[in-house]
C-alpha cells in the first residue's frame, strides 16, 4: 500500500493478517505449492519503517521466499527502497556489485526521484529495473521482480528517454574522441548539417562569422574535403554528426 505524507508517497504500510493476496495454511506458514516458482528476495530500505513494510508484505506474500540481508547471495534479486538516489545510493550498489564480480542477484530499484546522471550509474551497477515509488503498491513490485527475472527491463518511459539520450551522448564523446574532428568542429558540422548559415552558426555558437569561416576552411582543407556538403557528409560517417 502507498502512505501519503506532505505530498510524497512511502512504501511503508504493512498488511494485516489474511489480507487479500496473502495465503497460508493453519499453522500461519505460507502455502507456495500452488502458482508460480517462489522468488527468493532480499531487502535493503533507506529507513526502518519502509523496510519493515516490504518485508512484512513480502513475508505473506505467495510463491515469496524472504531471505535476511547477510544471505543476499542466496536471493534471485535484490530490493532496493531509497526516496532519492545520491552518491552513496550508487555507492551501495556499487559494493554489491563488486563483492560478487557482478555475478550476483539482479537489482530492482524503488525510489522517488533519481537523476539522469545517476540512473546510468545505477544500471551500470546491476539494477534491471526502476519504479517510482509515487507510480507502485507492493503488488507491483513483486509482479516488477518477476518480470526483471524473466529478462524485462522496467523503467518508466522518461527514465528509458534518459537512459537513451545519455548514451547515445556517451556515444558521441568516444567518436569523437577517436575521430579527427575537434569538438568545436563537430559542433559547426552539425549546426551546418541542420541548414544553418555561417552567420547563423557564428550566432548559436558566440563566435564571429569569421571564425566559422575559418574552421570550415580547415577542416576541408586539413581532410581533404571537396566543399561545405562533403565535410558534413564526412561528419556523419564518422558518426559525430
Amino acid at each position: 500500500m502507498l502512505s501519503e505524507t506532505g505530498g510524497r508517497a512511502y512504501l511503508a504500510a504493512v498488511p494485516a493478517e489474511g489480507a487479500p493476496g496473502r495465503t497460508s495454511d493453519r499453522s500461519g506458514h505460507q502455502d507456495v505449492r500452488q502458482g508460480p516458482r517462489p522468488v527468493a528476495i532480499t531487502v535493503s530500505a533507506v529507513d526502518a519503517i519502509t523496510g519493515e513494510g516490504a518485508e512484512a508484505y513480502l513475508s505473506g506474500a505467495d510463491a515469496v521466499l524472504l531471505v535476511p540481508w547477510d544471505e543476499r547471495q542466496h536471493a534471485d534479486i535484490v530490493l532496493v527502497l531509497e526516496h532519492t538516489v545520491t552518491d552513496a545510493t550508487v555507492g551501495k550498489l556499487r559494493s554489491l556489485f563488486e563483492e560478487t564480480d557482478g555475478e550476483g542477484p539482479p537489482v530492482l530499484l524503488v525510489v522517488d526521484e533519481v537523476s539522469d546522471r545517476h540512473l546510468l550509474s545505477v544500471v551500470r551497477f546491476g539494477v534491471v529495473g526502476v519504479l517510482l515509488r509515487h507510480e507502485v503498491r507492493y503488488s507491483t513490485v513483486l509482479l516488477a521482480a518477476r518480470k526483471a527475472l524473466a529478462g524485462e527491463s522496467l523503467m518508466p518511459p522518461a527514465l528509458v528517454r534518459a537512459v537513451v539520450e545519455e548514451l547515445r551522448v556517451l556515444q558521441s564523446l568516444v567518436l569523437l574522441r577517436d575521430s579527427d574532428l575537434t569538438t568545436r568542429e563537430v559542433a559547426v558540422l552539425r549546426l551546418l548539417a541542420e541548414g544553418l548559415s555561417t552567420l547563423e552558426i557564428a550566432d548559436r555558437l558566440s563566435y564571429s562569422e569569421r571564425t566559422i569561416k575559418s574552421v570550415l576552411h580547415e577542416v576541408m582543407t586539413r581532410l581533404k574535403l571537396r566543399n561545405r556538403t562533403h565535410a558534413v557528409a564526412y561528419g556523419i560517417r564518422k558518426g559525430v554528426v
